[in-house]
This record gives structure tokens, sequence and C-alpha cells, in this order.
């Protein structure tokens, strides 16, 4: 591939990459997956504000479970998933490092509500415990007291009862006024002068303990509230939202962009487009004359090829001209003998013919008996003088001769004319044997007292093919053995047929001559090679056989061995390949251009 053609395929590739980014930035912008992170963030920060309703109703609801408290953990894992998903094609973009600071930041928020709310869970549970059992630990403490008769019970049941009351008061109103007077009951409870049981002092500091507890757990749960309180999950989820929608603006710019540059870009393209069409018009034009051109040349070629094949043909019957005359006059030589005696014996069946004449018109006028019987006599002389010189017998045997020699002549003329003749060599039955003896009689000057002909024709099927072309090629092995044969040696000619397989002819020609030396082997069958002296041959004989034998699909092979021969094999198919349209026309127009 040429370095242009490398060229203009890179730049076409070019184009079509940068076309297809530009495409693909227009449709970088997907809507509804931004709407999904949207749903998916609002959806988070109304669970976060139910979530902190839950965490208050615990609170101050007392409630046996904490499965609402719970609840939405399972639920902001799956959003904080499903937002991870969503949110990987944003974490890629152009201000996706503003979207991965913003998640990161409402996780870290997150983690620590997370915690807050375990810990609350801890603290309110104990602070539940408690609360339930202060009522329990005050009965019992009381009975004690009373049983023990260390205090009577009008004076133990109403501090006990107003420490229970203000604690529980507490839980659900965390004032200080009430702590400081739970504090004092205490002190009072643990400073009363009676001495009491170890029993019931144990009882006591376990009650009052149970008291500072719901003190310092509700001091933790408003504590842990107020840290739920000021936890900025809702602000980091806003965050998070405007940093999404502000990538989304980015990105709906940066498509604008992109189809700004888009349209820009396909203008460019059609106006590139439109010069490329008008060159290329012009490249047709151009591409149409230049056509016209070649085909006008190819027409000349053609003809000359037809004249050039029939050259070589004209060319090897000129060396066998000589002899061809030879081979004519002898019979003609013949015949024109056998007319001359035949002209003497006009003479007496002309005188016979004669007499016949007067003797019939003596007969039909009734003439005297005799010049009747003298006319007779004279007619019965000259018949009986007619068959005695058998004048007949020979005219029969001089004609039958003569049609003989005419016949020979015919022949070799005929031979001639399928040999010679610029036709389109049409296609029909053919059988090689019959071809090579019809060769053989056009090149018998030219082998007879040199070359003795031996044939080896196996029976073989007719082939299909152009006989004309194909007996060119036998004669232009045939002259070319003929002459390869030095004059001081016996030469043979050796023609076989037999069969190549079952679809394939075989014809071999075998000389006893010189052999082809080795430097000239590959070069026979190149046009316009030879080995012959100027004026001699023209070179094309070879090359044109070749040409004929691949255009009827065969092929045609050389073995030779110096001093020893030659011998050339040609195969030829029975039925030519139908895919092979073109070889089986055999004109002579084509003939040089197939190979």
């Amino acid at each position: 591939m040429s370095k242009n053609k490398i060229l203009g395929f890179a730049v076409a590739a070019s184009l079509i990459t940068v076309l297809i980014v530009l495409v693909a930035l227009t449709r970088s912008v997907d809507l509804d997956a931004h709407n999904r992170i949207v749903g998916t963030l609002r959806e988070m920060k109304q669970l976060d504000a139910e979530w902190n309703t839950e965490v208050l109703r615990s609170k101050t609801g007392f409630s046996e479970n904490y499965d609402a408290v719970a609840r939405p953990l399972a639920r902001l894992a799956e959003l904080e998933s499903q937002l991870d998903e969503q949110s990987v094609g944003l974490l890629e973009r152009d201000g996706g490092k503003a979207v991965a600071q913003a998640l990161a930041s409402y996780r870290e928020s997150i983690r620590q509500k997370i915690d807050a709310v375990e810990h609350f869970k801890s603290q309110n549970a104990i602070l539940r415990n408690s609360s339930r059992y202060l009522p329990t630990a005050a009965q019992e403490l009381a009975d004690g007291v009373v049983t023990s008769g260390v205090m009577a019970d009008a004076q133990i049941r109403p501090l006990l009862g107003d420490l229970v009351n203000r604690a529980l008061s507490y839980i659900l109103a965390p004032e200080q006024s009430r702590r400081e007077l739970i504090e004092g009951g205490l002190l009072a409870l643990r400073g009363m002068p009676i001495a009491l049981p170890a029993d019931l002092a144990e009882q006591l500091e376990l009650f009052a303990s149970h008291v500072e507890t719901v003190l310092r757990q509700q001091d933790a749960g408003d504590r842990i509230l107020g840290e739920l309180a000021t936890l900025p999950t809702a602000e980091r989820i806003d965050a998070l939202t405007d940093a999404v929608a502000a990538q989304h603006n980015h990105s709906l710019l940066a498509q604008q962009q992109a189809r700004q540059w888009l349209i820009a870009y396909s203008v460019l393209l059609l106006l590139v487009l439109a010069w490329l069409a008008s060159r290329l018009i012009g490249s047709f034009r151009l591409l149409r004359r230049s056509n016209a051109s070649l085909q006008k040349a190819h027409a000349e070629l053609k003809e000359s090829q037809v004249y050039m094949v029939q050259s070589e043909k004209m060319s090897a019957l000129g060396q066998m001209v000589a002899g061809i005359a030879h081979e004519i006059n002898t019979p003609l030589a013949y015949v024109k003998g056998t007319v001359d005696v035949m002209h003497e014996q006009i003479d007496g069946l002309t005188a016979l013919l004669g007499s016949c004449l007067r003797f019939t018109r003596l007969m039909r006028d009734q003439a005297d008996k005799a010049a009747i019987r003298e006319e007779f006599m004279q007619l019965e002389a000259l018949a009986k003088k007619t068959a005695q010189d058998t004048v007949l017998e020979e005219m029969d045997a001089l004609l039958e001769s003569s049609s003989g020699g005419i016949t020979q002549i015919s022949e070799i003329v005929v031979n001639l004319k399928n040999f010679s003749r610029l036709d389109r060599a049409k296609v029909s039955e053919f059988d090689v044997r019959e071809g090579l003896e019809s060769t053989l009689l056009l090149a018998k000057n030219l082998l007879k007292n040199k070359v003795t002909i031996e044939k080896e024709f196996d029976d073989v099927p007719q082939i299909s093919c152009s006989p004309s072309q194909i007996n060119q090629v036998f004669l232009n092995i045939i002259s070319n053995a003929a002459q390869a044969i030095p004059d001081d040696r016996d030469g043979t000619l050796t023609l076989r047929t037999s069969r190549a397989g079952d679809d394939r002819v075989r014809i071999e020609i075998q000389d006893n001559g010189g052999g082809i030396p080795a430097d000239v082997l590959p070069k026979i069958f190149d046009p316009f090679f030879t080995t012959k002296d100027v004026g001699k041959g023209t070179g094309m004989g070879l090359s044109i056989s070749y040409k004929i034998i691949q255009q009827h699909a065969g092929h045609i092979e050389v073995d030779t061995e110096a001093d020893v021969g030659t011998v050339f094999t040609i195969e030829l198919p029975i039925h030519p390949p139908v895919d092979d349209s073109d070889a089986a026309v055999f004109d002579d127009d084509d003939m040089l251009l197939a190979a």
C-alpha cells in the first residue's frame, strides 16, 4: 500500500474518531440517572428526619424496644449502596472530586450519628431499667423500715414517694430545680438520724443509687440528643445534593458546548465532502476519458494480436511452402497427364458417336438399304475398334486415378485453409489423433526423407476445443522438432495419445534431436525469443502455443536431455471447466490477453 493511501486512511480515521467523540459528548448527560440520584438523596434526607423523630419519641415514650430507632439503619444502608452505584459515573466526570468530598463528609456524619444512636440506646436502656425499678425499691425499703419498727410508716413513705415522683418527673422534664430537690431528698434520706439495720441500710443505698442513675442517664441522654441535634447529616445531604446539581449543570454546559462544536465540525465536514465530491466528479470525468482511450487502444491491440497470430501461422506455412507446392504438384501433374491421354481418346469416341448419329438418321429417313448397310458396317467397325482398344476401361481408370489426385490436393488445400484462415476459432468436438494426422500431412515435405514417424495412439475421447488453434500448437511443436534433429542423424518423431485421468487427454510429441540447452530452456515460451537466424523465425510459435493451451484450461510441459531429445507433453481437459467461461471462448482476439 502506498504512503498516500496510508495517509488518506489515517486522515479519514481521525475525522471519524473526532466525530464519534463529539457525538458521544453530546449524549454524555443522562437525565434519568441524575433524577434517580436526586430522588435517592431526597429519600435519604426524609429518612434522616424521620429517624430524628423516632429517637426523640423513643426518649420520651419509654418504649419497651428500640425497633423504630434501629429500623432506618437497613434502609439507610440500601440507599447508600444505591447511591454508590448511581454515582459511579459522576465521580469519573469533571467535578467528580467535589461530589466525592461531599459524599465522604456525609458518610462521616452518618457514621457519627449511628454511633450516637447506639450510645443513646444503651443509656436509655439503663435509664428505663432504673426508672422502672424505683417504685419497687421504694416499696421494699418502706416495708422493711416499718417492719423493723425503726420508723413509722407515715414518716418514711412520704419521703420515698416524693423521691420516686420527682425522679420520674425529671425524666419527662429534666429541670434543674427538680434535680436540686431530688438531690436534697437523697441527702435527707441518707442523713436520717435513726440507725438502720445493715440489710435496710443496703436497700436504702440501692434505692439512692437508682435515683442517681436516673439523674445521670437522663443527663447523658440529654447530652446525646444534643449531639444528635448538632450532627449536620441533613446539611451534608444538602451539600451532596448541591455538588451533584453543580456537576449536572457543568455537564449540561459541556454538553451544550459539545453540540456547538459538533455543529461546527459537521459544517466543516460537509464542506470537505462537497470539495471531495467536486474532485471526485472531476476524477470520474477524467476516468471516463481515460477509459475511452484505453478501450480504443485495447481494441487496436486486440486487432494487432489477431494479425500477429496470423503472421505466426503464415511464418510456419512459409517454411513449408515449397514442400507443400511439391505435394500439390505431383498429383496435379498426374491429373494433367490423365487429361492429355483422355483427350487423345476423344477422337475415336467422336468418330463412333458421329457414325451412330448418321446411322440413326438413315434409319429414320428410310434410306436405301445399301446406304444403311454401309453405315452399319462402318459403325460396327468403329465399335469393335473401341471395344478392342478398351478405351472406356482406360478412361474409367484414368478418371479414378485423377479423382484420387484431386482428393489429395483437396485435403492439402482444406488443411491449409483450416490452418491459415483468420477465423474466430469456434469451439467444437475434436479428435486429437485426426489433428495430428492433418498436421503431419502439412509438414510432410519437412519430415520426409529426414524423420521417421512413429505413432502410439491410444483410444481417447474427443475434446471440446478450438481445432484450428490446437492444430497450430501441433504444427509449431512438430516443426521445431524436425528442425532440432541434425541432418547427420536418423530422426525419429514419436506421437502419443493417452488418457490422463478421467477428464483429461495427454498428447506427447517426442524427438531424438540435440535437446534444448539449459540456459535456453527457461526462455522458450517467452514472446519473440528465438535461437534461429534472422528471417527464419519470429520467436512467437511456442509463446502462442503456451497461451493457447492455457486458454483451453490445459498445461504444457517440456522434458529435454542433451543429445537425447525433447518431449513436449500437453494435457487438455475433455470438457473445459464451467466456471472458466473466459477460457472456454478461445477467440483469437483474446488469446494473448488471457495469460
